[in-house]
Order: structure tokens, then C-alpha cells, then sequence
């Protein structure tokens, strides 16, 4: 019983919602009016104007209680007071005093319980003005009836209610709860790929370092621009293990200080490092770096580091240019090669190039990737310098 209980008070304010409350509402008053309409007819001396009157009273308090509890109850009692005046014969006429608890139900579902509390004790100084008023038979029996009577009906809606918004706050940690655990087992599916990741790239990299050294040593006489190519070689499958267990450190800790991310100043090291392996790499820098903030420097670097590698990969033994202006407000980036038309899907198809426009759509900024139509391949760059973290 008490599942079924629970589950009734955590449903029943989506099901109540499905319904139109105004019609809801509306249907409410006319039944109000009419209930009370034929029961004081038929139960009271009032004329029928009276009734009619008393009875449109109470139908509007029932219309106005969901939006209004306040003039909903004020016109309720009232109602209540006029019809006791009226009858002149006892302290409450039952059909108003009924409707009346019904407003104050109503209407307490849409206020505090403190203004319940005071809605109740109105009720209860009128009950005592009426009786002081017209002294009927056995008052004290009738206002202490009416005050128990609204007094458990008011504690009931607003223990209910109360039952209710925990029952919908339980929900809502329960669905907060749900949602952080599916982040949490994506983030830690994510970690797991990471680790398989550098357990593969780290074995094949190894051995590219260990190859590229051991074929000095197996052949001494090698021309000096192939023993470069292969110290280059070495160097680059080294640097690649350590920034990928760099990395794998970030996934693991949450730390991401672990080493100094690069920036503009290491681009001429990049360069210098392509330019190691035979490639021809022009390189152009102007302006003050100073006041570029830190993201935005890493993901330049980023940038023409995935830009220069596309171009030695697609278009092997071609010039590259590479020009970087930074203003006050953007840094402006444009690598050209020769284009190589090759059966590969277009420009924007790879990872890389998918990364590059990542990184300029979370900075604001602008990315031109692909043939120019003169020959050339471009990849250009416009990374605002404003909104960036130091």
C-alpha cells in the first residue's frame, strides 16, 4: 500500500496536468454553483434570489481559487456570513459552510501554508462574530465543529502538497543522479579507449624509435641528410610517446598541468623539426604575442601543426608557406602548398581537419580549408584574441 501510495503522489500532478485546468476549473464552479444553488432551495428559507445570489458566490470562489486563494476564500466566507445574516436562525446555513471548505481545500493547494493558516483562522473569527451577533442554539457546538473540520482539512492539503514537491524533488535527484552516472561511465569508457589507444600508437611508435636508431648503427656509412632524417625520426616518435602519455596522465588524474602546453613560440621549433626531415618549410611571424591568451596559443599551434603535417602527407616534397600576423584582436593564420588531387574524400573528411574547425568554432573564430583553384591548398585562420583564458 504504501508503493501504491507513493507512486499515486508522484504521478498525480502529471496526470492532473494533462487535463486543461480551465476547463477543469470551469466545470468545478458550475457544479459549485448548482450544489449549492438546489440545496439551499431545498433546505434553507432563503428566496430564490438569495439562493441564486449565494450560489454564484461560491461558484466564482471555486473559478477564482486556483489563481486568486485569496479573493477565492474572501468571497467564499462572505458568501457564508451573508447567508447566516439572512437565515438569522442558526450560525452556519450547511450547504454555504460545505462549499466554503471546499474553497479552502482548493485553494490551499496553490498557496502557503502559513496563508492557509490564516484562512482558517478567518473562518473562525467570523464563526465568532456571527455567533456573538445572532446567539442561535448551541453555537459553541457549531463554530468548534467548523474549526476542527477546516482545521484537518487545511493540515491534510498541505501535508499532501508538502508529500507531493518531495516526491517531485526525489524524481529530480533521482533523474540528476541517472544522467551524472551516464556522464561518469562515458567518461570512463572514454579513458578505457585512451589507454587501449596509447597501448597500440605507443607499441608501433616504439618501434619506429628503436628502428630509426638501430639503422645508424647497422649502417654507418649512411649519407649525413638520411642520418638526420633519422635522428628526426627518432626524436619525433619520442616526443609523440611522451605527449601521448601525457595525455593518457590528463585522463587519468584530471590534472592538466602535468607539462606546459605548447604556443606561438614553439612554432618555429616545429618548423624546424619538418625542415630536419628534407621538406621545404618558409615560415613568416609578425607581431607581439605577449597578451594572446593561452588557449588561443595552443590551439594556433594546433592548428598549423595538423596543417603542416597534412601538407607533408598529401603533398610530399612540395614548398610550404606558412604566415602568422597576430593583432590586438585575432591572430590571422595561412599555410599554402601545392595541391595534389588524390583519390582521397575531400577536404573536411579527416579528423585532423575535423579538430581544426572545432577549435575555431569554440574560440568564434573563422576556417577556410581547401583548393584555392590556382593550384594551391590552403588552410586559413582567424582566431579571436579577446575571449580566451590567460
Amino acid at each position: 500500500m504504501r508503493n501504491i501510495a507513493a507512486h499515486l503522489l508522484e504521478t498525480w500532478p502529471a496526470r492532473i496536468g494533462r487535463w486543461p485546468l480551465r476547463t477543469v476549473t470551469i466545470a468545478a464552479a458550475v457544479m459549485a454553483f448548482a450544489v449549492v444553488l438546489i440545496t439551499l432551495i431545498a433546505a434553507s428559507e432563503l428566496s430564490e434570489p438569495q439562493a441564486i445570489g449565494l450560489a454564484l458566490a461560491q461558484g466564482a470562489a471555486v473559478l477564482v481559487a486556483p489563481r486568486v486563494p485569496a479573493l477565492a476564500w474572501g468571497l467564499s466566507l462572505a458568501g457564508v456570513a451573508l447567508a447566516s445574516l439572512w437565515s438569522g436562525a442558526e450560525l452556519w446555513v450547511d450547504p454555504m459552510l460545505n462549499s466554503h471548505f471546499v474553497v479552502l481545500g482548493v485553494a490551499a493547494f496553490r498557496t502557503s501554508a502559513r496563508a492557509a493558516a490564516v484562512s482558517w483562522g478567518a473562518t473562525i473569527t467570523t464563526g465568532t462574530a456571527l455567533a456573538l451577533y445572532l446567539r442561535p442554539v448551541d453555537w459553541p457546538v457549531g463554530l468548534i465543529a467548523a474549526g476542527v473540520v477546516s482545521g484537518l482539512l487545511l493540515t491534510t492539503v498541505v501535508a499532501v502538497r508538502a508529500l507531493i514537491a518531495t516526491s517531485q524533488s526525489l524524481r529530480s535527484q533521482r533523474e540528476a543522479a541517472e544522467q551524472q552516472h551516464q556522464r561518469t561511465v562515458r567518461l570512463e569508457e572514454r579513458a578505457r579507449i585512451a589507454r587501449e589507444l596509447h597501448d597500440v600508437v605507443a607499441h608501433h611508435m616504439s618501434v619506429i624509435a628503436i628502428q630509426a636508431e638501430a639503422a645508424q648503427y647497422r649502417d654507418p656509412g649512411l649519407a649525413p641528410q638520411t642520418a638526420a632524417s633519422l635522428v628526426t625520426i627518432r626524436s619525433s616518435a619520442t616526443a609523440a610517446l611522451g605527449e601521448m602519455r601525457r595525455i593518457l596522465d590528463v585522463l587519468r588524474s584530471g590534472d592538466t598541468g602535468v607539462l606546459p602546453q605548447p604556443t606561438l613560440a614553439d612554432i618555429p621549433g616545429l618548423v624546424a623539426s619538418v625542415r630536419a626531415t628534407g621538406a621545404q618549410v618558409a615560415l613568416e611571424l609578425c607581431g607581439d604575442t605577449s597578451e594572446v591568451p593561452a588557449s588561443v596559443e595552443l590551439s594556433a599551434f594546433r592548428i598549423v601543426q595538423e596543417a603542416l603535417s597534412n601538407a607533408i602527407r598529401h603533398a610530399p616534397g612540395t614548398p610550404v608557406r606558412i604566415e602568422i600576423a597576430t593583432t590586438a584582436a585575432e591572430i590571422r593564420i595561412r599555410v599554402e602548398n601545392q595541391h595534389i588531387p588524390t583519390d582521397s574524400t575531400g577536404a573536411g573528411s579527416g579528423h585532423g581537419i575535423l579538430g581544426m574547425r572545432e577549435r575555431v568554432a569554440m574560440l568564434g573564430g573563422t576556417l577556410v580549408v581547401g583548393p584555392t583553384g590556382n593550384g594551391e591548398y590552403l588552410v586559413a585562420a582567424a582566431l579571436p584574441t579577446q575571449n580566451g583564458d590567460r
